[in-house]
């Protein structure tokens, strides 16, 4: 499969960047770690590295970016890590307009990685006007420059996007704007997109689902039990009876009925009636 466009840019960045020194190949494995990088090479690529290490008898970053080459990591390696690389390594050559001195080489890797930018359709003239606006144009090019860009301007009749990039140069875009106001056009190209997280994040384990086995039945399920029903409430004194006292509204009196069997209620009463009839029961002293 064929690189895409923005895989070439990230190459060619990368290539600016470690030719012009504002990027070097620790920085790189500071974000492409050896895990990333194991998970994401060719092993072909993984081979030769390790066989170049086992030959040599040394390991270095430099080994690792010499086996896998700026090509090599763009087409293969998550986008979003390069551009944490390539983010962090902007901060440091003072492009953020923070006031960080430039490193030595910063105007060069801007114009190679905005020229290149153009050339491979990621970046277009009316991205970079976005940034390089009137204000900057009036305020950070020269007289000559601006003088040339009206000159064109009114010879053709107008003005837009492509005749300013076209009159102006990209070598002339990436000299005279501040570092961090071309860095914030190629920050819009570079940063990660939609779909991108998704690339770079580690692939989850699949879930493993095992299959019951032939022949052996499976075990039912537990039988959810009932909750135990509350005790009854008991009465301290098995001589008192519940009673249910109702009211007689035709009557006017108070009827009493005991809830024990009627069976019992009467051999009570009748117990009670002998015991009336013949006394106390006990047998008189002499």
């Amino acid at each position: 499969m064929s690189p895409s466009n923005r895989e070439l840019w990230f190459a060619d960045v990368l290539s600016a960047g470690l030719e012009t020194r504002v990027l070097a190949e620790p920085d790189i494995l500071v974000h492409a770690t050896p895990a990333i990088l194991i998970g994401s090479l060719p092993k072909d690529v993984v081979v030769k590295m390790l066989d170049a290490t086992l030959t040599t008898g040394t390991m270095s970053p430099q080994a690792v970016v010499q086996a896998a080459p700026p090509a090599i990591l763009a087409a293969h390696v998550p986008q979003p890590v390069i551009w944490e690389c390539l983010a962090a390594a902007a901060q440091r050559a003072g492009f953020s307009g923070d006031g960080t001195a430039e490193a030595d080489g910063a105007r060069e890797f801007l114009r190679r990685a905005l020229e290149q930018a153009l050339a491979h359709g990621v970046t277009t003239p009316k991205d970079v006007v976005e940034d390089v606006n009137a204000s900057v144009l009036g305020h950070h090019f020269p007289d000559a420059l601006k003088t040339k860009l009206l000159e064109a301007s009114l010879a053709l009749g107008r003005m837009n996007p492509e005749l300013i990039v076209e009159t102006l140069g990209v070598e002339a875009i990436s000299k005279h704007a501040p570092t961090h106001v071309v860095w914030a056009c190629l920050a819009r190209t570079g940063a990660p997109r939609e779909g991108d997280a998704a690339r770079a994040a580690p692939a989850a384990p699949a879930e493993s689902k095992s299959e019951p086995k032939r022949g052996l039945p499976l075990p039912a399920p537990a039988e959810v039990q009932a909750a135990p029903k509350p005790p009854a409430l008991a009465f301290l004194d098995d001589d008192v009876a519940s009673v249910l006292v109702e009211l007689d509204d035709a009557s006017g009196t108070m009827e009493v009925t005991r809830d024990k069997e009627e069976a019992s209620l009467a051999s009570a009463t009748g117990g009670l009636d002998d015991k009336k009839k013949g006394g106390s029961g006990r047998p008189k002293r002499a």
